[in-house]
């Protein structure tokens, strides 16, 4: 090969990655250019950025607890499922003008809580000293003065209990405390030793006065319910809408202090639970069903032994009043104008008697000639 030739032949080597490069490659995707590029990037949706949000702060409940004169809470006592979040809202309004204080503490430690309140009296210490023991739960910590108001909020505890909530300043926890029902059933009032009994009789609706008669919101009763205390141990609940004895029961008459404390819309506590309560109104006159709509009541009378109910029962005038029997009731019914058979319809929740009466299918039957005035005895 000749030096010119063999010259040319290095030259082309040396120049053929520069014509290469300038070639595109068929197999190779093709580079874009900036402006391709930015639209890519515009056309690109913006994902947003989910951002957790705090869980809600759990609302509290709310309770007014007033203390008042004679060393009381008032409720004496009330119930909260276990864990919730509290508020007790303290306002004292003792017309004896003394300061409380509020201080929540573990079932069954309320007297071992105000021993140590009376210990820490005689070494000089502050009323407001909330004694420092692990029963303890919770506390207004200095004293609510008179006319004055404030705020204890706690979580209820989820252990199921009676909690007890008692004033330390100093002779005042002998007989001002009371109970909270943590996930358990509060008993009768009348069976609640949880409470002080002279709590109880203060809110004791008639004041323990018998015979005494109480128009008042009442539990299983409409709106226009009358309590009866009768002498002796018995009490009855009689709906003026519906125009019959709804339930009796023995012992303590009712606690009015919720009914009171509020506007009027909540019910009188009953002092235990009825033993006897009825299905119906019990007389039937003729082959007619009666219904709610068939009853007008026309008021009561003062008896010695408590109000006589007056009443219309369809097209049929009637009078009624009861009286403690024994261990029951005895319901006396005067029909003036009767003028035939009338049924009694009794039921398996008690006994029943009736003098008058003849024994048939449904309870008794009262010929014509005795159902001008009778007596049914519930027992």
């Amino acid at each position: 090969m000749s030096p010119r030739v063999l010259h040319s032949f290095v030259s082309g080597l040396l120049f053929a990655p520069a014509c290469l490069a300038a070639v595109p490659d068929s197999g190779a995707a093709s580079q874009a250019s900036p402006s391709d590029k930015a639209r890519a990037v515009q056309s690109t949706p913006v994902q947003p950025v989910a951002v957790p949000k705090a869980p809600p702060k759990p609302k509290a409940r709310t309770v007014i607890l007033r203390m008042v004169e004679g060393l009381r809470f008032d409720p004496a006592r009330f119930e909260a499922a276990p864990g919730v979040l509290i508020a007790i809202k303290l306002a004292n309004a003792d017309s004896s003008h003394q300061p409380h204080n509020f201080v929540l503490v573990q079932p069954g430690q309320v007297q071992e809580v105000v021993k140590i309140s009376m210990e820490m009296a005689a070494s000089g210490a502050a009323l407001g000293t909330v004694p420092k023991h692990p029963a303890v739960l919770a506390s207004s910590g200095d004293v609510v003065n008179p006319e004055g108001s404030s705020v204890v909020q706690f979580k209820v505890p989820e252990e199921p209990g009676v909690y007890g909530y008692v004033c330390t300043v100093p002779g005042h926890g002998a007989v001002m405390y009371g109970a909270l029902y943590v996930g358990v059933p509060m008993p009768p009032l009348a069976k609640d030793t949880n409470i002080p009994q002279l709590t109880l009789e203060k809110g004791l609706v008639g004041s323990g006065k018998r015979p005494f008669v109480q128009r008042f919101f009442m539990p299983k009763a409409s709106p226009a319910a009358i309590g009866v205390a009768l002498p002796g141990d018995q009490n009855y609940c009689f709906d003026s809408v519906e125009c019959r004895v709804r339930y009796v029961w023995s012992g303590i008459f009712m606690d009015g202090s919720m009914y009171w404390r509020g506007p009027g819309k909540e019910s009188g506590e009953l002092g235990d639970a009825p033993w006897w309560t009825s299905g119906a109104f019990p007389l039937k006159f003729g082959a007619g069903d009666l219904k709610v709509k068939d009853f007008k009541f026309l008021g009561y009378t003062l008896k010695d032994q408590g109000p006589e109910f007056h009443f219309q029962a369809g097209t049929q005038e009637v009078f009624q009043s009861v009286s403690s029997s024994g261990k029951g009731v005895a319901m006396k019914f005067r029909l003036p104008e009767v003028h035939s058979d009338v049924q009694v319809l009794t039921d398996s929740a008690a006994q029943w008697k009736c003098p008058d009466g003849v024994p048939s299918k449904a309870g008794f039957r009262i010929p014509e000639s005795k159902a001008k005035e009778f007596t049914l005895i519930v027992q």
